[in-house]
């Protein structure tokens, strides 16, 4: 397919009313077409089967269209390496918390090369509001064991800052490694080395989550009104 035929699919499954929701929700600054999440995961999905020279042709630049090519990305078979180089042309794009999170959480072959990809985007950390939520997705999604955990909070600890959504990210992924790993990532919050906004934040996610039992919710209700 060339690029004028993936854009009509995009065009032809386009909805005026989820567009103007759906811009709401995300607040990004790129153009918005209104076309949901999981038609453009399917065509993604169609195009990393059947077209090997997507990635060379393809230049996207509405919220859609790198959306697509982050899918598509994230299915396609090729050495990882040459992934990231491809990957490279999108992350600067990324504006919003959606892409971060959507393409992120897709992308498995990240979890398979951990080392690789921390070392070639070492720099994530002092990036950007969302380059540092990439990283932040990114350790959440594949780097919450426990061998890992002490890095991962470490690194935490290095990205916070007063970008909103790489705080949010980060509280995030906190509340998730109070689901995983309660004792351990309480102590890390007692210690004080999260701001505030991240501290409330994250017990507020882990309180409102089904997987933590009402005794352990109390007793984060209780630091938090100790604080």
């Amino acid at each position: 397919m060339t690029q004028a035929e993936i854009d009509g699919l995009l065009l032809s499954a386009a909805d005026s009313e989820y567009r103007e929701f759906n811009a709401k929700i995300v607040n990004s600054g790129l153009p918005m077409i209104g076309v949901r999440t999981p038609y453009v995961k399917s065509l993604a999905k169609q195009i990393a089967r059947t077209d090997s020279e997507f990635f060379e042709y393809y230049k996207p630049s509405n919220y859609e269209q790198i959306l697509l090519y982050g899918f598509a990305l994230a299915a396609a078979k090729m050495p990882i390496e040459r992934k990231f180089d491809y990957f490279d042309c999108i992350l600067p794009l990324f504006d919003n918390w959606a892409h971060v999170d959507m393409i992120v959480s897709a992308f498995k072959d990240l979890g398979k090369n951990k080392e690789l990809f921390l070392n070639r985007y070492a720099y994530l950390i002092n990036g950007t509001q969302f380059e540092r939520r990439v990283m932040v997705v990114f350790l959440m999604d594949y780097c919450l064991t426990e061998p890992e955990l002490d890095k991962v909070f470490d690194m935490f600890e290095k990205m916070q800052c007063d970008m909103y959504y790489v705080n949010m990210g980060i509280a995030w992924a906190l509340s998730v490694a109070l689901v995983k790993f309660y004792g351990r990532t309480l102590i890390k919050l007692k210690s004080g080395v999260f701001n505030s906004f991240i501290t409330k934040k994250t017990v507020q996610k882990a309180r409102e989550s089904f997987r933590i039992d009402a005794d352990k919710k109390e007793e984060l209700k209780k630091f938090i009104q100790s604080l």
